[in-house]
């Protein structure tokens, strides 16, 4: 494992965790979602690059920049610099896996970035778990979260004058969204239109239902117009939202039926 700092385009130094077995055949970019929930989502991708790592395939799960130890200001960034982000993190794992073949693994928002780039960074294989669908909810969502837990702790002030203070900045359940952000997110929807992708997808719904939401699953038949896709159900707690991570076998085994088939999902025992 080697955790580092990688350069954007524009002179900002993402941080990575790379992990690279020898003689990789393939080499993963793990897509963190927006903000809180990339925090709570931290244990399961680690989780993930191990299992990863001891099958033989290399891994970076990296931040994209305003979050977390990237460099960069939150509330001054928007979707377009996160793809470049996305861009430097490819490069960044075909120059440590020259060798390798590239593929995506993302959650929420990061699911929907790496579909999004995919086919032009050249990946053939995407994992995508709980692709976020619409933004415009999503930051209905968010805000929704915000304004319960004001209510919770009776401080409904704090955040957003520490927000306000700043031209355009708006609170996010404590984090800065600037104005370009705010409007990318708003117009993100795919549930009409999902990017082009030629190549291998799973769409992983993750929560306490075996049967799959009617959005996700048009969504995957969409993909399937292009790809061959397929949507299966993780029943286990939705991680993102939670501030203790849940056991990850559920959400391992199904990786595993998904990217090696041939092996038995009876040694989950190992997890």
């Amino acid at each position: 494992m080697d955790a580092f700092f990688f350069p954007t385009t524009d002179d900002l130094r993402l941080f990575g965790i790379a992990r690279v077995p020898a003689h990789a055949t393939r080499a993963w970019i793990l897509c963190p979602p927006f903000a809180e929930e990339e925090k709570s989502s931290r244990r399961i991708f680690t989780r993930i690059a191990q299992e990863l790592e001891t099958r033989g395939e290399a891994s970076l799960l990296f931040s994209f920049r305003g979050t977390a130890d990237s460099e960069g200001d939150l509330g001054q960034t928007d979707i377009k610099a996160w793809r470049r982000d996305l861009q430097a993190a490819t490069r960044e794992m075909q120059r440590r896996a020259p060798d390798s073949e590239i593929a995506f693994l993302g959650v929420r928002l990061g699911a929907s970035l790496a579909l999004e780039c995919a086919e032009m960074l050249g990946a053939r294989r995407l994992i995508l778990i709980e692709p976020l669908l619409s933004g415009r909810s999503f930051l209905m969502q968010q805000n929704a979260k915000k304004q319960i837990r004001a209510q919770i702790t009776g401080d409904s002030t704090k955040n957003e004058a520490a927000a306000n203070s700043l031209p355009g900045i708006e609170d996010l359940d404590g984090w800065a969204l600037g104005a370009a952000m705010k409007a990318d997110l708003s117009a993100l929807d795919l549930r009409r239109a999902a990017p082009h992708f030629g190549g291998e997808v799973s769409v992983l719904q993750v929560g306490p239902r075996e049967e799959i939401a009617p959005p996700l699953r048009d969504f995957s038949t969409r993909l399937g117009a292009n790809a061959k896709s397929v949507v299966k159900s993780v029943v286990m707690p939705p991680f993102w939202n939670l501030i203790d991570a849940p056991d990850p076998a559920p959400l391992l085994q199904a990786l595993k039926a998904e990217l090696w088939p041939a092996s038995k999902i009876s040694d989950g025992e190992n997890l």
